[in-house]
């Protein structure tokens, strides 16, 4: 697989980790893939990534960046009060190379979006890209392991009102498969209470909770998504596939300065500020075979409302082994799935 997106990216830029490499494409808009031990973590789309629709989202998997919020009045996803829709500067339009050092590269492109009110904002998208230390794997001994940090901002190039536009940094990582995939939180409180619903389908379900952690079963007939409140303290999010062997793990601090708000696909009957979300999971159910595993950062404002950005902080830790080597270690970390 690594070989494949060579093929399609022959200037993609590889970061040696450990035992994998992680892959950053500026032909591919910007987004990240993994490979582990010879094994390729993310979900990747060769064809669609080859020969991409000039019109319709090129869902090709990896890690990449999005504006939030995806529907309510400041929808990025629904910016005509049409069907759901990515526009040109997510989709389509390239990254370039900004700087490149041992074990780190930074990637940006100015693009143009427009919100569900009509409205216009011109934004530098930038993504920094480090692999993580060695020491960061300790006490993964029985494991194999690659990974990465990043920085994620979506800064205006411009002076533009928070009463006009909702602006979040939002990344998420595509992985394949869904039915028999365990998903899972931490919180450094009751993980009960931690799950903002407001979404379509209901997961509850497919939810348990067990103290300060939760599982989601992923799989099914129907497409859910479940996002995680910032009040609940969330700690990481993460993913086992117990067939393939790879576990994926995400975190993110929370910020205290700055808005958290309702990144839910759909109209948001209750507001954009009805919910604080801080990660989300993604579940493609059986159709579309695949899961996502979020990260999202608050919106930042001036002392006049103007906004100054978003800046997400990210870590994403991959690990490969048996399943009960990869139990073991979540259960070090109190998480018993």
């Amino acid at each position: 697989m690594p070989n494949k997106l060579r093929n399609i990216d022959p200037e993609v830029l590889e970061l040696a980790c450990k035992d994998g490499t992680v892959f950053v494409s500026n032909k591919l808009q910007g987004r990240i893939f993994a490979e582990i031990k010879g094994t390729f973590v993310h979900n990747f789309v060769e064809k669609l990534a080859a020969n991409p629709d000039p019109v319709n989202f090129n869902n090709i998997g990896g890690n990449s960046l999005w504006p939030a919020p995806e529907g309510g009045d400041f929808a990025y996803n629904y910016p005509d009060h049409s069907d759901w829709q990515v526009q040109s500067g997510i989709n389509a339009v390239p990254t370039v190379l900004k700087s490149q050092s041992a074990g780190k590269v930074v990637i940006g492109k100015r693009i143009r979006l427009h919100n569900r009110s009509g409205r216009e904002i011109e934004l530098d998208f930038t993504r920094e890209v480090e692999v993580m230390p060695e020491t960061d794997f300790w006490g993964t001994e029985k494991l194999a392991c690659t990974g990465y940090r990043t920085v994620d901002r979506l800064i205006p190039a411009g002076k533009y009102s928070s009463r006009e536009f909702l602006l979040g940094a939002w990344s998420l990582e595509q992985l394949p498969g869904a039915e028999g995939i365990t998903a899972f939180g931490k919180c450094l409180g009751p993980a009960a209470g931690c799950v903002n619903d407001d979404f379509y389908g209901d997961a509850s379900a497919r939810l348990a909770y067990d103290a300060d952690v939760f599982r989601f079963e992923l799989g099914g007939p129907n497409r859910l998504q479940i996002a995680i409140k910032r009040a609940a303290h969330p700690v990481l999010i993460g993913s086992l596939d117990r067939k393939r062997g790879i576990l994926l793990l995400r975190t993110t601090p929370a910020q205290d300065r700055g808005t958290y708000f309702n990144i839910a696909d759909n109209d948001q009957k209750n507001g954009p500020f009805s919910a604080a979300d801080m990660f989300s999971i993604f579940n493609g159910s059986q159709e579309l075979n695949f899961h996502e595993l979020e990260t999202i950062a608050p919106m930042q404002t001036d002392a006049e409302g103007s906004i100054t950005g978003s800046e997400l902080h990210s870590t994403t830790m991959i690990c490969q082994g048996s399943p009960a080597d990869l139990e073991k270690y979540l259960e070090r970390s109190g998480i018993r799935l």
